[in-house]
């Protein structure tokens, strides 16, 4: 696979996901996910000196970011994603499920590809266990709360 085309495809994500943005920021968590020919996208940020992420879907009720114009740079986010898998896949590369894209505001990033079968698992539920992992957020309904139960509860029978 070509190192310098998976450099121009992470690079094209990260621009659209900081052009998304509307303040100044420390720390950027992207999550992507394709499977069965669908996709969706988001993420958290942190905005610059603030302990308190703020979700993508979100911005246009926090700021003065119209629906459509958020819903077009979603869109071009979730193209740079499918971008990146066809590139995987296009050079005989395992295709991966789902990706964590950690970005902070030096520029240092790190891309984690996941190639686990996702046919089967709710939507909420991997939303539910990926912001539990990568941002320390508790779920506050009960389906989530029994969601990152059971996880935890596998994850303790893995390590012993």
């Amino acid at each position: 696979m070509n190192d310098e085309q998976l450099g121009i495809l992470y690079q094209r994500i990260a621009e659209v996901v900081v052009d998304i943005i509307p303040e100044e920021w420390s720390k950027i968590y992207l999550y992507g996910e394709i499977v069965g020919g669908s996709q969706t996208a988001y993420f958290y940020y942190y905005p610059e000196g603030n302990d308190n992420p703020v979700y993508s879907h979100d911005i246009t009720e926090l700021f003065t970011v119209s629906e459509s114009e958020y819903s077009e740079k979603w869109h071009q986010l979730v193209d740079a994603i499918q971008k990146l898998w066809r590139e995987f896949k296009d050079n005989d590369q395992e295709t991966w499920t789902n990706l964590t894209l950690i970005l902070e505001n030096s520029g240092k990033f790190n891309i984690d590809f996941n190639y686990d079968d996702l046919s089967n698992a709710d939507a909420h539920e991997r939303k539910t266990i990926w912001k539990y992992k990568h941002l320390g957020i508790m779920p506050k309904s009960n389906s989530g709360k029994r969601h990152l139960e059971k996880y935890l509860e596998m994850v303790g029978k893995e390590n012993k």
